[in-house]
This record gives C-alpha cells, sequence and structure tokens, in this order.
C-alpha cells in the first residue's frame, strides 16, 4: 500500500493549536522540570517571541493537510544570533511563571552557543505526533531533510535509545560528547553521513 505523501509548510500563527504540544513531546520531562504545569503556556509564549523555537523556524509536517510531525532547522548564522540575543523583560511577566520562563529562554539560548559549521545546519528538534508514531514517519521526514544539499547535525541524549537507534540507521554517527552544563543531560552531537552535500 502506498504511503500518502507528507506536505512540508512554514508554521503559521494558526499552528499554535497544536505546536506547543508537540514541541513538549520533544522532551517532557525537561519541560515539564523548567515550566511546571504551565508548560504548554509557556511554550506557547516561547513560539511567538525571539526565542530559539520561535514560529520561524518550525516546518509542519502534513499528510492530508493533518500535521503530523515538527522540525526546526538552524544555519550557522541562526545559531550565532539566538546565542546573542539580549532578554526583553517585557515578554516575561513578574511573576513565578514569568521567572521560570525566562529561565527556560536562557537555556533554550544556550543551546544555541554549542555552533555549527557554516556548511552544516542544526536539527534543535522533530516530534511526530503520538497518532503517527511507529509508522515510519520519523524516518520519511529525516530521509526528506538528508535529501538537502547540506550536512545535519543534531544533539541526542543518550539515554533516548530510540532516538539514537534510528539516527544510526538513517546515516548519523557520532561527533563529540556535549558539556556537562549542556541543557539536556549526557548529550551527544551527531552529524549525518550522507553524500548530499557539496
Amino acid at each position: 500500500m502506498k504511503k500518502e505523501k507528507i506536505i512540508y509548510r512554514q508554521s503559521e500563527p494558526s499552528d499554535l493549536q497544536f505546536l506547543p504540544h508537540l514541541v513538549f513531546n520533544t522532551d517532557p520531562s525537561h519541560f515539564k522540570s523548567a515550566l511546571g504545569n504551565k508548560a504548554l503556556a509557556g511554550i506557547s509564549r516561547l513560539l511567538i517571541i525571539d526565542s530559539a523555537i520561535n514560529l520561524g523556524f518550525i516546518t509542519v509536517c502534513e499528510i492530508g493537510k493533518r500535521p503530523i510531525a515538527i522540525y526546526a532547522f538552524y544555519s550557522h548564522e541562526d545559531m550565532n544570533r539566538l546565542a546573542q540575543l539580549r532578554v526583553h523583560m517585557i515578554n516575561f511577566p513578574f511573576s513565578v511563571f514569568g521567572f521560570r520562563l525566562l529561565q527556560e529562554f536562557r537555556t533554550l539560548q544556550r543551546s544555541m552557543k554549542m555552533s555549527i559549521l557554516p556548511k552544516q545546519k542544526y536539527l534543535g528538534l522533530i516530534s511526530v505526533h503520538e497518532d503517527f508514531r511507529n509508522m515510519g514517519n520519523g524516518r520519511r521526514i529525516l530521509n526528506h531533510l538528508l535529501e538537502m544539499n547540506f550536512e545535519i547535525v543534531l544533539d541526542v541524549s543518550r539515554r533516548n535509545r530510540k532516538a539514537l537507534s534510528l539516527y544510526s540507521e538513517c546515516g548519523f554517527e557520532f561527533e563529540t560528547n556535549l558539556p556537562s552544563n549542556y541543557p539536556v543531560k549526557d548529550s551527544i552531537r551527531m552529524k549525518s553521513t550522507r553524500d548530499h552535500y557539496d
């Protein structure tokens, strides 16, 4: 049976109804710890301000106009700019939640400081909706990305065995260990090895 085609498009403000949930699912324990029971509200806020998970970086993957997944790509220039962003306090309410949101903003910003080479792109997040997992969609999206004309770099926790296995099977290899103060503990950096880039 032929699989339906995946359509890729830039995220839009109307996608805020489902994007926070998919971003949350990239690392639920991290977001829950960072933002507590307001994690989805915090992610929603980060998506609309100038942050490392701003809507402008997120691509929505659809089948039959139904969102099935998202991913976020960053260039060398994007990462350098995001790592040096000035905090605009107007974006953070004067409250415990606002303080936690500011801390998460800075945590995401720190992840941008592990920069990449100009010829590379950083896959900062990828998330498949629960209803579309274990159907090969993650692999299809990675294969689509690997057809692009650049080397892809990503970070993953050593504890995430499923993701490590998928990335390895799709042609990613270990590049380096990440520092102990990196936002996701015990993480490694991997890079694509397929020869589609110059």
